[in-house]
């Protein structure tokens, strides 16, 4: 992989903040020609380091008015049909595995405490967990630090 510059690292958080950005309003901020930020973001794609292109959903706007993190211990004889589990289990938004006392993260969108409960039920076949409610998130996305 070639060596990512200042001008990649601008362009990457430029990205972050708003993917839509044009080609024009990148170059601008950066100080290049359109079809030379076109070229730099396909680099970075074709050398993995822009993997997707994705947008935030705030899911209290859609009737799930609570978030948060479950820290899940699955038994390993159930570790494959946990990560079925989480894979078609819609309230489930993001799963990360992990090393600790629990070795999986999961971050849920549910309704209301009703629905949490049914789906602390459902997890709880699976091994010993611990739920956090979030409060406030005060970022979600942190900008990429220019080495």
């Amino acid at each position: 992989m070639e060596k990512v510059d200042r001008t990649d690292y601008k362009i990457l958080n430029l990205l972050q903040e708003d993917c839509r950005k044009t080609l024009r309003v990148i170059g601008e901020e950066v100080g290049l020609t359109p079809p030379a930020v076109a070229e730099r973001i396909r680099k970075l794609e074709e050398e993995g380091v822009i993997e997707s292109y994705r947008i935030h959903i705030d899911r209290t706007r859609l009737n799930c008015g609570m978030t948060g993190f479950i820290m899940v211990a699955p038994e390993p004889e159930k570790y494959a049909a946990f990560c079925a589990f989480c894979e078609r289990t819609p309230e489930i938004t993001a799963h990360s595995h992990v090393i600790g006392n629990f070795n999986a993260v999961l971050r849920f969108a549910v309704k209301d405490t009703n629905a949490l409960d049914t789906l602390l039920a459902q997890i709880k076949t699976y091994g010993d967990s611990r739920t956090s409610v979030e409060l406030k998130t005060y970022f979600g996305v942190k900008s990429l630090q220019i080495n």
